[in-house]
């Protein structure tokens, strides 16, 4: 699976404390080795759709993948498959505000 990361998610990642970084990491690793089905069985990243959230920018549905017991990363599918990550929260209830 091909990934983009966009500037939000690159600069939180970069403010955050090394256990999240570490785990981020870990989150792309695994990302880079699945394909699109395997993303969604794989019970760990917990990948879910955010019910009425859009990406403003691409219209696409946004989705959260679990990095940490609280921190949520915040994507959406593009073709190819493609995943974007769009943003990063350390308090997993404010990825789901719109």
């Amino acid at each position: 699976m091909r990934i983009e990361i966009r500037p939000a998610f690159d600069e939180s990642v970069m403010a955050a404390e090394q256990p999240v970084r570490k785990a981020v990491a870990k989150m792309l690793k695994l990302l880079q080795s699945f394909d699109l089905p395997e993303v969604w069985k794989y019970h760990g990243l917990n990948f879910e759709k955010l019910h009425g959230m859009i990406e403003p920018s691409t219209g696409q549905q946004l989705y959260s993948l679990r990095v940490t017991g609280s921190t949520r990363a915040v994507a959406c599918l593009l073709k190819g498959p493609t995943l974007m990550l769009v943003s990063l929260h350390e308090q997993h209830d404010k990825a789901y505000r719109k």
